[in-house]
């Protein structure tokens, strides 16, 4: 267990509400085996391992009518059992299931209004991708040191490649610097009152953004980046799934 350097109280929220569609796999990938579990009961063993102490709610989104499926894929290790257990009788505080919607942003949405309506009041929530199963106690140590700052935090690792922006016609119009460009990792971290009002925000002028750190810049402010890591990847493409085999 990690020793927070601020005692927040945290809520999580694990987004695994998708299709996955562009895996090709015939079983959605955060049900797919890894380790003892799955990929979700890994990610799930993650957080649970290094926050037990701080949790107020923990949350992960599924997709509709998905309940049986999500639990069988969470509870199939018993690590995840053991440390759910923990959790419950140290915090009181359960593993909760909320469908998600028919976009990331409403999923996260879904959830936040959860976490709202249960009174926990938590100071901070990290949000992060159900399909990341290599993150690292350091990454979410990281975020959570960090948000004193600005409020928001995100993990981000420099691009290998030289970044390039084109036109819609394909033609080169801006030649990118790589060591100003971050490709950006979960978990991303929060004050909760201020991005669940950003959230709200974001709903009723019904526009979608690509991630939480655009809702919380649009409506709140700066965004911190904090060191992320090659090995965080997202289980995405075919490929990606080469990783679950040799890890």
């Amino acid at each position: 267990m990690i020793l927070m350097t601020n005692q927040y109280k945290i809520a999580i929220v694990i987004v695994a509400a998708g299709s996955s569609t562009r895996t090709q796999s015939s079983t959605k990938k955060e049900y797919l085996r890894y380790k003892k579990g799955t990929v979700l009961s890994s990610v799930v063993n993650s957080f649970l391992d290094c926050c037990i102490p701080y949790i107020s709610n923990f949350i992960i989104t599924i997709p509709k009518n998905d309940y049986e499926n999500a639990k069988k894929a969470v509870y199939r290790d018993e690590e995840t059992v053991l440390l759910a257990y923990k959790m419950k009788t140290e915090q009181d505080v359960s593993l909760d299931f909320v469908e998600g919607g028919e976009t990331r942003q409403s999923s996260v949405f879904n959830a936040l209004d959860k976490i709202y309506k249960s009174g926990c009041n938590p100071d901070i929530v990290l949000i992060h991708d159900g399909a990341r199963p290599f993150v690292s106690k350091q990454i979410i140590q990281n975020v959570i040191e960090s948000i004193h700052i600005t409020g928001a935090v995100a993990p981000g690792i420099i691009p290998t490649d030289t970044q390039k922006q084109i036109e819609e016609n394909g033609i080169i119009v801006n030649h990118l610097t790589r060591n100003t460009l971050r490709a950006i990792q979960t978990p991303q971290g929060f004050l909760f009152e201020k991005l669940y009002e950003a959230h709200k925000k974001a709903k009723a002028d019904n526009i979608e953004y690509t991630d939480d750190t655009e809702i919380w810049g649009k409506y709140v402010g700066d965004v911190k980046v904090v060191e992320g890591d090659v090995k965080n990847i997202k289980i995405t493409y075919p490929k990606d799934l080469e990783f679950l085999e040799v890890k």
